[in-house]
């Protein structure tokens, strides 16, 4: 699960200077690099060689078999490239092999941005704000995670409330009770992210939802060892049809 772009050394060379690009066509690694550094210099100049395309994939650490640049740009929410793509024309709903959107890229990852003077949550929020107000999709193809169940996972609470403001489905793909994926509201669970959880079940979050032959949100924050949380998620199960979660629970 959440498999993407898992981080190992990265050794960014000396992308950071000039824009020479590689003779014939772009090199991957490189390429990666100086998304990661958001050296964006480089990605332009490659885009107007004719050796790269705005929807082109390249190889990354998580995906050998490549992803599109745009969900490179999201994971290290690197804004001046993410800008530059999508002002010539990337498709912000590009998916990875495993389905996964730039925006659940921006909503999951934290990037050591110490060298950019940005602290990385704030960096981030800004790839998701720049992506929504580009028209990226709040949800995915059904049964499969959305951004905010990622940003949920990662207890990224500005992203999550950012996303419900922007009307993000706070269940996701649910039918008659049973969801085939996480819920937000699962998977702030099985992390302890107590807060990002009363937020969404404020939101309207269905404690009482299952996962396919799985467990609800309290036996996953039960499950682990998050008890307290597990007892707040209960007390929600409880609630009556139109009875919010304040209104009883919010003391939990």
């Amino acid at each position: 699960m959440l498999r993407a772009f898992k981080l190992g050394a990265i050794v960014l060379g000396v992308l950071a200077g000039c824009a020479q690009l590689p003779t014939g066509t772009a090199d991957g690694e490189r390429l990666y690099n100086a998304i990661a550094i958001d050296d964006v210099d480089y990605i332009q100049a490659a885009v107007k060689s004719g050796k790269l395309g705005v929807n082109q994939s390249i190889s990354t650490p998580g995906y050998r078999e490549g992803a599109p640049l745009i969900t490179v740009a999201a994971r290290h929410a690197a804004i001046r490239t993410l800008r530059y793509l999508i002002a010539s024309g990337a498709n912000v709903n590009a998916r990875t092999p495993i389905g996964e959107t730039a925006l659940m890229m921006a909503s999951y990852f934290r990037a050591d941005d110490g060298d950019r003077g940005m602290a990385s949550g704030d960096q981030h929020e800004r790839a998701v704000r720049l992506l929504v107000d580009a028209g990226a999709s709040l949800e995915n193809e059904p049964y499969h995670y959305t951004p905010l169940a990622y940003a949920a996972y990662q207890g990224h609470q500005r992203i999550v409330l950012y996303l419900l403001e922007r009307g993000a489905r706070v269940n996701g793909d649910v039918e008659d009770g049973i969801a085939y994926v996480n819920t937000p509201l699962m998977m702030a669970a099985i992390q302890g992210h107590a807060d990002t959880a009363l937020w969404l079940l404020r939101a309207g979050a269905n404690a009482r939802i299952r996962v396919y032959l799985g467990h609800t949100a309290a036996e996953l924050a039960q499950k682990n060892n998050h008890g307290s949380l597990a007892s707040a998620l209960k007390c929600a199960e409880s609630l009556a049809p139109g009875e919010k979660f304040a209104q009883r629970c919010a003391g939990r």
